[in-house]
């Protein structure tokens, strides 16, 4: 068994925002970072980023970034948050077609580990459903069941997700499995 831990940063596109919005200077103005009002010139383009890690004891991704319906159908997609982030996905750049051509398939996967569930993070959830286990701390899964204004539920519809619990000693795994359908 190969011993060596690889570290594969796969970009899956890019994000284009306000300024404002990664960025919370002290002198944007209020609602700066829904980028309304405000010139073209304030708009920057970020890189989307998810992380493939080989490791000797399986395969962990972190985040999918940007589904391919974003390539024709990117207002349906990303309904009311279209207006703050913009998706930019070239064709090959998907977290399903980076993952072939490192060899792998969705369901080679092992863990998916999401960082938490803003669109250029998690969008991409239903093209590699099929992996083993994705998980979402429970403080996440908390957000996405109750805040309808920042997270597009129809991105993990009919993926399973697994919770995980947070505390100053470690991560402790959960046995509670949500399903979405």
């Amino acid at each position: 068994m190969n011993k060596e831990i690889k570290v594969h940063v796969i970009y899956t596109g890019k994000v284009i925002v306000d300024e404002a919005l990664p960025f919370a200077y002290d002198s944007n103005p209020p609602m700066a970072w829904t980028g309304m009002l405000r010139s073209k010139k304030h708009q920057i383009k970020l890189p989307v980023s998810v992380y493939l890690i080989e490791h000797p004891k399986g395969l962990i991704l972190i985040d999918t970034g940007w589904h391919t319906d974003n390539r024709k159908h990117q207002l349906k997609n990303l309904s009311f948050q279209y207006p703050i982030n913009k998706a930019e996905l070239p064709e090959g750049q998907a977290v399903h077609e980076q993952l072939i051509k490192l060899g792998y398939k969705p369901s080679d996967i092992d863990y998916i580990l999401m960082s938490h569930m803003h669109c250029d993070h998690a969008d991409g959830l239903r093209l590699v459903k099929n992996a083993k286990n994705i998980l979402v701390s429970e403080d996440e899964y908390e957000a996405i069941s109750n805040d309808k204004i920042h997270y597009l539920p129809h991105e993990w519809k009919g993926v399973h997700l697994n919770t995980f619990h947070f505390d100053n000693t470690g991560i402790g795994p959960k046995k509670k499995i949500i399903r979405f359908i």
